[in-house]
């Protein structure tokens, strides 16, 4: 609701995340606040050029074959590059999901050749905007760890018409993206400056998977400690950076599980629960291009996502425990008690917060619900019930639905 987007997440007394950065994807509860809007400021990037094909020495060398052998299951399309020695494979697991569940997608690169494959980073993308996550885009000033992209568009294109699609959808999660490090075994060897080159295992030779390969290129190394001061004033002078270059494990391919639900941050999410045709698309930055298409189905079902009151968590407000919001509807807390909360006095519970301290046990917040409670002074038209949490300053105003005939759950 729109009052309660005005908290700020200064308050926090928990970690949240969602990242999706070349596939790995933690969801945590969060506390009733402002989302910092990532997207707004690195969607715009996501432009399609006026021509989206790929070049014709890339197409005259390639070849795309689709499976319908299991389409209950999953659709695969792969498209072949000969003088490359690339395949790119575009799979998702179902072509039709109801509005309340999701899709999985998964866009791979894999060595066609006996013998390791090395390529030079051409940034030769098709599409500008491909993503291998929120912080992962295929474009040649940005693109980071993967050379693989998706993009999703709402509608149905082919290459033919795919320039008058628009803008990608935003269908990451939001976070602020952090500066990039190269990683060896070890940890961090400094910040990644670019890549030049990937690597990939000879076919059938991939011991730790065929999704792995290296990137070559060059990162920051780490600047000397300023000398002591000894307590007088000095002046320190940084020194200019220094490179080093150094071949480093990645993935070489792009995953992520979609939502239809409405997004809210915490999840990767079209936007939409409405029935709708959709293009999935993946390219990769030497040029070539993968589709697929899938259809997202009216369901009556219960929410799997959305913004809804966590049956825990480690919220607080001036040290007093307060409600926080999980993005899985598994986590939501459930109000068995439909008739009390029809009544004036409502239905209280004690919910559990996790904020006590070490060696103590975990503490609860109380919190009141009035359900159906409508048409009041200051109450959103979107509202149709109400709380109260002794210490919380948000608004009181939120929506109920039932679970059950006896049960209902808090969401906005």
């Amino acid at each position: 609701m729109e009052n309660q987007e005005s908290r700020s997440y200064a308050r926090l007394a928990t970690s949240i995340a969602l990242v999706v950065v070349i596939g790995a994807s933690v969801v945590g509860a969060a506390y009733l606040g402002t989302r910092q809007n990532s997207s707004s400021a690195t969607s715009t990037s996501a432009l399609i050029p006026s021509s989206t094909q790929v070049s014709s020495s890339t197409l005259a060398s390639s070849s795309t074959q689709t499976d319908f052998s299991n389409l209950t299951s999953t659709l695969t399309t792969v498209t072949v590059s000969s003088s490359l020695g690339l395949r790119l494979v575009l799979s998702v697991n179902s072509t039709t999901i109801p509005s309340q569940e999701a899709i999985s997608v998964n866009a791979s690169i894999l060595n066609t050749r006996p013998t390791v494959n090395n390529l030079a980073a051409s940034a030769r993308w098709a599409i500008q905007g491909l993503r291998g996550g929120p912080c992962d885009t295929g474009n040649d000033t940005n693109k980071l760890y993967s050379p693989v992209g998706l993009a999703v568009f709402r509608g149905s294109y082919g290459l033919n018409n795919l320039s008058s699609a628009g803008r990608p959808l935003w269908i990451w999660a939001e976070l602020s993206c952090a500066v990039s490090y190269a990683f060896n075994a070890t940890g961090i060897v400094g910040q990644l400056y670019n890549i030049t080159s990937y690597s990939l295992p000879p076919q059938g030779k991939n011991d730790l998977g065929n999704d792995r390969g290296n990137y070559s290129g060059y990162y920051v190394l780490p600047p000397p400690q300023p000398p002591p001061c000894n307590g007088q004033v000095c002046t320190y002078n940084q020194p200019p950076r220094t490179f080093a270059k150094g071949v480093f494990l990645t993935r070489m391919d792009s995953q992520a599980t979609i939502y239809a639900a409405n997004g809210t941050g915490f999840y990767d999410s079209l936007g939409s629960s409405l029935p709708s045709d959709y293009t999935l698309v993946a390219g990769d930055e030497w040029g070539q291009i993968a589709m697929l298409h899938f259809v997202v189905a009216p369901s009556n079902d219960l929410p799997k996502v959305g913004r809804f009151l966590a049956s825990s968590g480690a919220c607080a407000e001036n040290g007093s425990p307060v409600p926080c919001i999980a993005s899985s509807f598994s986590q939501a807390f459930i109000f068995n008690c439909v008739s009390e909360a029809a009544s004036p006095s409502g239905c209280t519970r004690q919910v559990s917060s996790g904020l006590g301290n070490a060696g103590s046990p975990l503490t609860n917040y109380t919190i009141t619900v009035w359900y159906p409670y409508v048409n009041h002074p200051d109450e959103p038209a979107s509202a149709n019930c109400k709380f109260s949490v002794p210490g919380d300053t948000v608004s009181p105003y939120a929506y109920c639905f039932l679970v059950s005939s006896t049960s209902f759950a808090i969401s906005w």
